[in-house]
Formats: C-alpha cells, sequence, structure tokens
C-alpha cells in the first residue's frame, strides 16, 4: 500500500500536537495491534510515524504552539495517565482499574462546569495563547491534575455523607456506576507519583513466559503490592492490557500468593489479577457481539471469537475453575452468550453462502448489480465455521458445527463445480456475470478449504474462460473476451 506525502504529512501534523506521554501510549497500542493482526500496512505506517517523532527532539512548530488546535487537546491531557486503564466496553461485572472511555467526557464537563471551573478556564486559556510554551501548558494541566486530586477527594467525601450530594453526583456522571468509575480514576491520578515510573518499569509487552516463570515484572508486582496494597487491582488492570496472553495472569496471581489452589487465590490480596482476567473475557464477548451485529467488516466477528477461545483456553488449562465458585460462573456466563451467538452464525451458515454465489442479474443500463453485501455476510460466517472446527469445547457446538460443516462443503463444492462448467457455455452479458460468481465461489472455497484448492479451481476457471473468449468468430475481438477482460480489469 502506498501513501500520498499529503496524508503522511496530516498525520505527522497530528502526531505533534500529542504529548510525549500520549505518543508512547500510541506506539504501545500500535505494537500490540501488530501482533494481533501481523505485518498490517496502515498499522505499520502510523507506527513508523510514532516512533520517529519519538526519537527527534520535540521542536515547536506554530500547529502546536497555541490555538484552538491545542485548547482542543487539554481534556486528552488530562487523561493522559488512565491510557493504561481505559476500556471501550462497558462490563456488566465491573472490574476496578478498568475504566470506561465514556465516563471520561461526563467527568470532564462535571469538573469543569461544577468542581474547578476556573481552574480549568485559566488552563484552557493558556493553552489557547500563542505566546504560551508547550512545556508551560503541560505543567498547567499537571497541575490541574493535582488541583482535581484534591477536589475530586472533597466531593467523593461529601457524597458519602449527604444522600442529596450523591444524588447530584450520581446524575452528572451516570449514576452509582459513574461514582465508581470517578473513584478509580481519582485513585489513579492521586498515584501518579509513584505508578508512571512503575508503568514505565515494565515492558510494553508482557509474554506469557515472563508471567509464568521468569522473575523480573514478578519482582516488580510484589515491591508494589507490598508498599500499596490497595492498588493492587489497578496494577492488575495494567497489566492484562500489556499482556500477550492474558490468561498467564491467573498463573501469576498463584506466584504472587505462593499457592496455585484457586481458593487460595481468591483468599488472597493478589484475587484481582483473575478477577481482571475474568473481565477480558467478559470484555472480548461484548467485542465479538458488537462485530456481529453492528461491524461490517466480515472478518472482525471471527478474530474476536478467536481471542476468547485462547483466553478461555488459557485460563482453564492454568487453573481448575471447579474449585472457584465466582470465576467458574463468569466464564461460564460468558461462554453461554458467545455459545449461543455462534450457533446462531452456524444455523444461518448455508443459506447466507447460497446467497453469495448466486449469479448476479444486469440491469437497464448493462452494469451488474452486486451484492457485496451477501458476499460480506458469507464471508464472515464462513470464517465462522472454519473457527468452530477447532473451539467446539469453549463455544459447545459440536452437533451444530458438523451439520453446518457438511452442508457447507456439498454446497461449495457442487454449486462452485457447476459454475465453473457454466462458465464455458455463458455468453455476451451473463458471462461477465457468470464469471462474478464463479470469483466469489472461489473466494469462498479459499476461506475454507484452503489456497491449494482455491489454486485447483482457479486453473479449471481460465480454461472455461479461455473456452467462452476463443468461441467467438471473425478476425476481431469477439464480444465475450472484452466483457471477460473487462471484468478482470476490474479487479
Amino acid at each position: 500500500m502506498t501513501y500520498s506525502d499529503q496524508l503522511e504529512s496530516k498525520i505527522q501534523t497530528y502526531l505533534r500536537s500529542l504529548s510525549p506521554k500520549a505518543v508512547e501510549a500510541l506506539v504501545r497500542n500500535l505494537e500490540h495491534a501488530k501482533i494481533k493482526k501481523g505485518e498490517d500496512p496502515q498499522i505499520q505506517f502510523v507506527l513508523a510515524a510514532a516512533v520517529t517523532l519519538l526519537r527527534k527532539p520535540q521542536i515547536a512548530t506554530p500547529e502546536t504552539q497555541g490555538g484552538e488546535q491545542r485548547r482542543s487537546q487539554i481534556q486528552r491531557m488530562f487523561f493522559s495517565p488512565l491510557e493504561d486503564f481505559l476500556i471501550s466496553e462497558t462490563l456488566q461485572t465491573r472490574q476496578e482499574g478498568r475504566i470506561d472511555r465514556a465516563v471520561l467526557d461526563r467527568v470532564w464537563k462535571w469538573l469543569s462546569r461544577d468542581v474547578i471551573e476556573k481552574d480549568v478556564q485559566i488552563v484552557l486559556e493558556q493553552a489557547g495563547n500563542a505566546a504560551v510554551s508547550g512545556e508551560r501548558v503541560d505543567s498547567l494541566v499537571q497541575a490541574l491534575r493535582t488541583r482535581a486530586v484534591e477536589a475530586i477527594a472533597e466531593a467523593l467525601h461529601d457524597s458519602e455523607v449527604s444522600e442529596k450530594e450523591r444524588r447530584r453526583m450520581g446524575i452528572e456522571l451516570g449514576g452509582e456506576r459513574g461514582i465508581a468509575e470517578l473513584r478509580d480514576i481519582h485513585k489513579i491520578f492521586a498515584a501518579e507519583r509513584w505508578l508512571l515510573p512503575f508503568l514505565q518499569n515494565l515492558p510494553n509487552r508482557i509474554n506469557e513466559h515472563r508471567l509464568k516463570q521468569d522473575m523480573d515484572v514478578l519482582r516488580l508486582v510484589e515491591k508494589c503490592s507490598a508498599r500499596f496494597p490497595d492498588h493492587v487491582p489497578v496494577i492488575a488492570a495494567a497489566l492484562v492490557e500489556r499482556s500477550e496472553a492474558p490468561s498467564a495472569l491467573c498463573t501469576f496471581a498463584g506466584r504472587l500468593a505462593g499457592d496455585e489452589d484457586p481458593k487460595a487465590i481468591a483468599n488472597s490480596q493478589f484475587a484481582p489479577f483473575v478477577d481482571v482476567v475474568m473481565s477480558e473475557a467478559e470484555r472480548l464477548q461484548i467485542l465479538a457481539l458488537k462485530h456481529r451485529h453492528h461491524n461490517p467488516d466480515p472478518v472482525a466477528f471471527s478474530q474476536a471469537l478467536s481471542e476468547y477461545h485462547s483466553l478461555v483456553r488459557g485460563v482453564e488449562r492454568d487453573m481448575d475453575l471447579s474449585l472457584s465458585g465466582k470465576w467458574h460462573k463468569q466464564l461460564s456466563d460468558s461462554k453461554r452468550s458467545l455459545s449461543s451467538e455462534v450457533t446462531s452464525e452456524l444455523n444461518s451458515a448455508h443459506g447466507a453462502i447460497r446467497r453469495a454465489l448466486q449469479i448476479p442479474k444486469v440491469d437497464k443500463s448493462g452494469k451488474l448489480q452486486i451484492n457485496q453485501g451477501a458476499l460480506d455476510e458469507a464471508v464472515r460466517t464462513l470464517r465462522v465455521v472454519t473457527m468452530a472446527r477447532n473451539t467446539s469445547e469453549t463455544f459447545a457446538v459440536n452437533d451444530v458445527g458438523k451439520r453446518t460443516r457438511q452442508a457447507v462443503e456439498q454446497t461449495l463444492e457442487i454449486v462452485t463445480r457447476s459454475l465453473i462448467t457454466d462458465l464455458g457455455k455463458a455468453k455476451g452479458q451473463e458471462l461477465e456475470a457468470q464469471l462474478s460468481a464463479v470469483d466469489n465461489a472461489i473466494l469462498l472455497s479459499e476461506i475454507y478449504f484452503g489456497e491449494e484448492y482455491a489454486a485447483q479451481l482457479r486453473r479449471s476457471r481460465q480454461s472455461a474462460v479461455s473456452k467462452a473468449t476463443n468461441s467467438g468468430t471473425g478476425k476481431g475481438p469477439s464480444p465475450e473476451r472484452k466483457l471477460v477482460a473487462n471484468a478482470l480489469g476490474k479487479r
């Protein structure tokens, strides 16, 4: 993939508008995404720009010296210490230390209107003044957080002694859950002096071996937990975000507790490390449901399911959850919910594939009426069918999975061969329509049967195309050859 100089300039301008801490957080998140998704060119492009910026001396530019652009960044700068703790999914079972991004806007409005209005206005005015340096603005934001820690503590205290104040705060922040989110924000802000250095000493990505056997991360967490025992849930939330294999935190909790027995871990101060793994399973469950019902990307749902399966398999391999009622119930509930969704997807697979294999019609203007939505649906459901072959123990779909695979295999084999055979007989505009259906069939066959089988189909397709295009008479190219050339050009 190539990128224009204009796009590169826009990305670099945006990155320069961020604080160094925010760019570091972005790099960490992009590296995480790169590990999960492989060599994605878009991720690699932005990551390279961000890393380059971090390595360069920070040179102030007119765009970052002041003005509305910098004013608009103040809220983000204010909440920057929360980057390791933010999630975009609202968990049914709220986990301490994992903060819903959606609450940040409410907290900012509440602070800037009702709690520290004058302090916020001073910082915004200074940020909008081009004569004020970036370092000065950073210092002002840091001072604003310090002021906010005191003000939030006072507001939380008032809400505990006054039911009226609690109701008022709940209205502004989203009820009891919003108040709980505010309490976590206050806890992290108040610990910024030691928490941020602790996080900087942690690896950006923590692999499974480090959590299960190595001593470096273990010693860091032991020392921090001994000094700040009330912040163990916060530490656990930070580690799950950086872990390449979050399920390994269950073993890590046993190492910290000195006992691998789930009951012993549950009764220790390190139980939050398992709690946060259960919250990650629920987060992935919610993410998978969002992808299935709202994300047009045909690959996202199966990817979320695979991540969920990897986490569950790791937990069940490392811990006997039958010995822990709470954790066993949490994992069972999320497995049951996703199993229902996977079953529904499998039940609809045969129909989705048949719709995608239909030969498109030609409208009055001579254009093919391609049903891209049907093809995307078939790609999504076929990836789920393929994934379910190796994850039936997680999603409890043995019977429906077997029936679905049989129906899918028969449909793909029979319909694809029939389409290729008919390709050699098609003439005129029918040939282009037939070719479109054949290409869809080969795409779906490659997802399910693999590249080698798809290569055989492509050879058969090419033979049929040659037969159809060579059937014309006369010296010039046949109409069929022109149609096929146009169709191939679009691909």
